[in-house]
């Protein structure tokens, strides 16, 4: 069980500004999360063969297709250099 003082602390540390409601109902929703998955992991698969079917678990084979071209992703970005598309560095736009 997770402690009130345990989610305002982890709040914090990921800077969430919660009031005491908004704590006291995600302490309530971990709580049932908690249950349920305490719930799964108590049922008994012992009379179960988890092998993997090869087969069905197979992945599909990649098709290679052909990207846009530069030219055509850089037109409508705001920031771009080098071919590239530049986004803000530190709150400030990159140069």
């Amino acid at each position: 069980m997770i402690t009130n003082n345990e989610l305002i602390e982890a709040a914090r540390v990921a800077k969430l500004a919660k009031t005491n409601e908004e704590i006291e109902n995600i302490a309530s929703d971990m709580a049932l999360i908690l249950s349920i998955a305490q719930a799964i992991e108590d049922v008994d698969l012992s009379g179960f063969d988890c092998a993997v079917d090869d087969e069905a678990a197979s992945l599909r084979d990649d098709i290679v297709m052909p990207s846009l071209p530069v030219e055509a992703i850089l037109l409508n970005a705001t920031g771009k250099r080098d071919g590239y598309i530049t986004g803000p560095v530190g709150g400030r736009k990159a140069q």
